[in-house]
């Protein structure tokens, strides 16, 4: 069986029970690997920052609106490059886009677009984009030839304490942007996936138990033949789950 199970089933399921049934879920319904989109490719590691922020809890067509806005304002190349070294703009050029702006006068004349990291306590995403920014420049990151691992741990604890990003997610999906194959963004639509393919509620798939169990069942799958990698599978999951309806 692949997900007839009651809710309560996770609970009692061991890690490797879970893989196996996401694995075989996937066998089952038929989930195929897809070619990456554009965003995958953007020309500047700026654009990876922006887009991942603005794309936490809404449409990615309105990030995707937000990300074109802005490079088109600036005068930014977007992409897709093959060499993404030819015309790169770094994180201190996206820093000097908010010389003497506030961050209300950044979200109106940078990006069009005022929407929060969350609605309880969070800041505008404008504003959490900067503080990204600085974050990974304090860590020695300012172009896609910057990111190590050594470096991005640095820059993850500081991401981590801006609002809206504890869970660490945007960073995740930010490295996903920048080209780390192995990586997922666990968000809402991934663990309501994950949830009904082990027969459970997506409340008891929080962004960590996603990431663990999605990870697992690629290598689940790729044992039995396939050819999934972390990020292609989260990419097949999310195409998939943005096209049904919420529950």
């Amino acid at each position: 069986m692949t997900g007839s199970s009651s809710p309560t089933a996770f609970t009692s399921q061991s890690p490797d029970t879970a893989i196996q049934r996401l694995a075989d879920y996937i066998e089952t319904t038929g989930l195929v690997p897809l070619p990456l989109p554009r965003e995958f490719f953007y020309a500047s590691l700026p654009l990876c920052i922006i887009d991942a922020v603005f794309s936490i809890g809404v449409t990615y067509t309105s990030t995707r609106n937000t990300v074109i806005r802005f490079a088109d304002r600036q005068g930014w190349a977007l992409g897709p490059v093959e060499d993404r070294h030819r015309g790169e703009k770094t994180i201190a050029d996206l820093l000097a886009c908010y010389a003497s702006l506030s961050p209300d006068e950044a979200a109106d004349r940078l990006y069009g677009n005022r929407q929060r990291t969350s609605t309880a306590s969070g800041i505008l995403k404008a504003e959490a984009v900067q503080r990204f920014a600085q974050a990974l420049q304090g860590a020695g990151i300012e172009d896609f030839a910057d990111m190590t691992d050594e470096r991005l741990a640095d820059a993850d604890v500081a991401i981590r304490q801006i609002p809206g990003q504890k869970s660490g997610i945007s960073v995740d999906y930010f490295r996903m942007l920048a080209g780390d194959d192995a990586l997922i963004k666990p968000d809402r639509m991934v663990q309501r996936y994950i949830a009904r393919a082990i027969g459970t509620t997506p409340d008891k798939v929080d962004p960590e138990r996603a990431r663990t169990l999605l990870r697992g069942a690629v290598g689940e799958l790729n044992g039995r033949g396939a050819d999934w990698s972390p990020r292609r599978l989260d990419y097949a999951v999310w195409s998939l789950e943005s096209g049904q309806p919420e529950a």
